[in-house]
């Protein structure tokens, strides 16, 4: 493999880089939605620095784009209000 496996975080600091829990990023992992690859000592996940980059990157555009969705909505209908209640 070609990617530098010192440039990778383990699923705590994984957690931290996405604002989430550990048990989140295990269930990321766990689904496919998030690469891994065992660490060094053959037991422990880690994950890549760019795979994370990746997602959080994903994940915003998700964001972003139902953020759009939900003012596009609020333009049609000027008596929908419910701007502030935009899931994550």
């Amino acid at each position: 493999m070609s990617e530098n496996r010192s440039d990778d975080k383990s699923i705590e600091e994984a957690a931290v880089e996405l604002g989430m829990s550990p048990k989140a990023v295990i269930h990321l992992l766990e689904s496919g939605r998030l690469p891994s690859h065992l660490g060094p000592d053959g037991r422990r996940r880690r994950v890549l620095t760019a795979d994370l980059e990746i997602h959080r990157e994903v994940r915003f555009n998700v964001q972003q784009r139902r953020v759009q969705e939900q003012r596009a909505r609020q333009w049609a209908d000027p008596d929908f209000d419910d701007v502030d209640n935009v899931p994550a």
